[in-house]
């Protein structure tokens, strides 16, 4: 017996995006039903376990060549953007029946927000909030994910000694987005095994519930992480 040391662990999810896994994390738990009765043997509490569940979180370092662009339809302030985040969610809908020990799902709506950061420009107009528009983020490998979009604020700042000059834009999603490429898929669902060490491992079907992206020109930040939770029991070995 030894104490594992996490460089051969894995994700593998064939439904969903795992290129680059780095990390994942899960939380095998059921909720705690009180079954007290009155004038309990010691005065003590008494319990069953109800409903289980299991849900985590894994994360991918995006392909280190990648750089982005972001473009609007529109008009929308988009010049000198250095920064970008985006977070795409997919609502679960509990599908659990009776005569079953852990919880099911399935995806409701979708939706996304997110912000991205510019350098100011003398020759654009400041930005306001409610402006609709339709945001693409390209990567160099042709990769896009295709957002109409609503602003909800536009955070412009300067300072004397150019420490600070820049906008932000923050906005939420405005109907149909369209992911295309290697750019990861909300809602995807399927059978799924996270690896500790060798055999040590949690395998069962999933849900992506949410995909989180952030990117900037300095290639400093440059992470995927994914939240999923599980549609039925989970295998531990």
């Amino acid at each position: 017996m030894a104490a594992i040391d996490g460089i051969t662990g894995n994700v593998v999810f064939a439904a969903g995006y795992t290129t680059n896994v780095h990390m994942w994390n899960a939380t095998d738990s059921a909720n705690s039903i009180d079954t007290t009765p009155f004038a309990p043997a010691g005065n003590s509490r008494t319990r069953i376990t109800g409903l289980g569940e299991w849900s985590g979180t894994y994360a991918c370092w995006q392909p280190a060549t990648i750089s982005t662009t972001l473009t609007v339809a529109g008009a929308l302030y988009v010049a000198n953007a250095h920064a970008y985040s985006v977070n795409i969610t997919a609502e679960d809908l509990p599908t659990t029946p009776f005569g079953v020990s852990y919880r099911t799902r399935i995806a409701g709506l979708l939706s996304a927000d997110g912000s991205y950061d510019c350098w100011l420009d003398d020759t654009v107009a400041l930005p306001t909030n409610g402006s609709t528009d339709t945001l693409t983020i390209t990567s160099d490998a042709g990769d896009t994910l295709v957002v109409p979009i609503v602003v909800i604020s536009a955070n412009p700042r300067v300072s004397a000694d150019g420490s600070d000059r820049e906008v932000t834009i923050n906005w939420e999603s405005n109907g149909d987005f369209v992911e295309a490429g290697n750019f990861p898929v909300i809602a995807a669902t399927g059978n799924a095994e996270f690896i500790a060490q060798g055999g040590r491992e949690y395998v069962g079907t999933i849900l992506i519930t949410g995909i989180s992206i952030t990117h900037n020109a300095a290639r400093d930040t440059g992470d995927w992480t994914f939240t999923w939770v599980g549609v039925g029991p989970n295998a531990a070995a």
